[in-house]
């Protein structure tokens, strides 16, 4: 075995042909080998760099690994070597390093889980090396995006924004031509792989194949394609969540649109949110970056993100329906929603779109079906009507008419986040229409006064998100406070209470009991929390506990 390092990665020993000695952060998923380990580099190994996939020795067997660190003067006394190259391009560079680690703290996570999401499903190979042509013919654009294309190609640093607008408009692609033109990268994050095909689907003809990624498969030599492509800077990258965490060449700007979704967040260890991590590679690696939605986040706005309106509304005009006069058993659904719903469908070319929470489709299924005719589809797509959740919405068409049955069970659906939540999913309902006249948002409600329902009205979310900031900070809730969630199934340790109330969280809520297992909430400063908590993670998974963090859980 190589001798072990400090933990953690130092910015220093950058790619160097006479490198002696490299530390090695092996590819075992676990906390005891997280500061790597020294091996001395063979004189034939001339390409090892910090970022290389090596293979090296380790516990009687070899196992791939990635240089976080090289030397020149270390002493080789005694180390073993590096085996092998696996592959000469480096998955990551010094700043990508920087934030991994700093992801693998914050998540309470070995640090090669999280090495491993820079890097490609298959090795790397290097193939997309030559640059895209001169770009020619750019249109002359206005507006935020392209001042802040302007900033970028010019090197200006500047803070995080928050654009409040309608990205499906997509004109605003094309305002960031000049930075590719320059020979710099754009990251974009969508949601969903259908979203990044709308966007693709409308760049392409302008920007061409050489200089689009797009990103819309999980097939692994197709992951590994668009990988490669992104090594050779002036180009556009438009992906999933996964690519947050990709070393992009030069990349001068990041855009990641909505968020505020769930998607937008892992859900197993670990939790990594792709708000806070490209946060944090913003800082660390000096590129620019936008967040761009209807609704930014309340801990967007805690960030202190500046705040920038796209021209025009967010959402289009919201017609309120106030239910608060009716009796009860007068369904889901009110005789005005019906009426629209059939003068929409005269016109044979209409869809309308409705949407409702998981438990509630089939019912508003039915009674669409009752009281209008059979023309409904629950999710999915397909026909006039469609039934569903936020999820259904993803790469969704525009549609002529936008229906929330109950502004009201929003509300109350997503536990602390419900005022928040219920604004965001309204707003992107509200996006979800097409351009002409006729076309609207229909929101029912028994209480047409609400602040909810005046945002909706002024479609402006800021000032209803910083009521909703100072509320949460006045019970004590994220993102006025750190949050953590331990959950532990299967051989849980008899001494799992106390060892968690040991950790010195501020607070400890539980444990909760799950459906095999069991829960606790710890909140206050985690800053001392998080270290002393990876020991006891690494005690518990040895004894055969599973363990789940979620740091910064969205559900309490």
């Amino acid at each position: 075995m190589g001798e072990a390092g400090p933990s953690g990665l130092d910015p220093v020993g950058s790619r160097s042909l006479t490198a002696t000695t490299a530390r090695v952060v092996p590819n075992v998923a676990s906390f005891a080998v997280d500061g790597g380990f020294w091996y001395s580099v063979p004189p034939h190994l001339t390409a090892v760099g910090v970022g290389t996939v090596v293979r090296v020795p380790l516990a009687g067997r070899r196992v791939r690994g990635w240089v976080v660190e090289t030397a020149t003067t270390r002493p080789t006394d005694g180390l073993r070597e590096i085996a092998g190259v696996s592959s000469p391009h480096p998955v990551f560079d010094h700043g990508l390093a920087q934030s991994m680690t700093w992801a693998a703290s914050h998540y309470v996570a070995p640090l090669a889980v999280v090495l491993a999401k820079t890097m490609p499903p298959n090795l790397p190979k290097g193939t997309e090396t030559s640059l895209p042509p001169p770009m020619t013919g750019q249109r002359s654009t206005s507006g935020p995006f392209a001042q802040i294309a302007r900033e970028a190609v010019q090197g200006k640093k500047t803070p995080v924004r928050a654009v409040v607008g309608r990205w499906q408009k997509l004109e605003w692609v094309e305002a960031l031509m000049p930075i590719l033109a320059g020979g710099g990268s754009v990251m974009v994050v969508a949601g969903t792989a259908a979203e990044v095909s709308q966007i693709a689907s409308r760049v392409e003809p302008v920007l061409g194949e050489d200089r689009l990624i797009a990103l819309t498969t999980d097939d692994d030599a197709g992951v590994t394609r668009c990988w490669d492509r992104s090594q050779t800077p002036g180009r556009l990258l438009v992906g999933t969540p996964r690519v947050a965490a990709w070393r992009v060449a030069d990349l001068r700007l990041g855009v990641i649109l909505e968020e505020g979704r769930r998607v937008m967040k892992e859900r197993q260890t670990p939790t990594i949110h792709v708000r806070d991590l490209m946060i944090v590679r913003s800082r660390v690696e000096g590129f620019n970056l936008v967040f761009f939605g209807p609704t930014p986040s309340v801990e967007l706005l805690a960030e202190g993100a500046t705040i920038v309106h796209m021209p025009g509304r967010p959402w289009s005009l919201v017609e309120v329906v106030d239910r608060s006069d009716e009796g009860p058993g007068m369904g889901l659904l009110s005789d005005r929603v019906v009426a629209a719903i059939r003068a929409t469908l005269a016109d044979p070319a209409a869809t309308i779109f409705v949407l409702t929470t998981q438990a509630l489709v089939p019912r508003v299924v039915d009674e669409v079906n009752t009281r209008v005719g059979g023309r409904v589809a629950a999710g999915g797509r397909g026909d006039p009507v469609v039934v569903g959740t936020e999820a259904d919405m993803a790469g969704l068409a525009p549609v002529t008419l936008a229906i929330a049955p109950g502004a009201d069970y929003l509300q109350r659906g997503s536990g602390y986040r419900g005022s928040e939540e219920a604004l965001r999913q309204l707003g992107r309902l509200g996006a979800l229409l097409g351009a002409g006249p006729g076309r609207r948002m229909m929101v029912q409600t028994d209480d047409p006064s609400s602040d909810l329902v005046h945002a909706l009205r002024r479609a402006d979310p800021i000032p209803y998100l910083e009521k909703v900031l100072v509320e949460r900070a006045r019970l004590g809730l994220p993102p006025s406070t750190e949050m953590l969630a331990i959950e532990l199934r299967h051989l849980i340790p008899p001494t799992a209470d106390t060892e968690i109330a040991g950790l010195g969280a501020g607070e400890v809520l539980g444990p909760v009991s799950l459906h095999d297992g069991r829960r606790w909430l710890l909140s206050g400063d985690l800053s001392r929390v998080r270290p002393a908590l990876r020991s006891l993670v690494a005690g518990w998974r040895e004894k055969g506990t599973t363990v789940r963090v979620d740091a910064d859980p969205i559900d309490l």
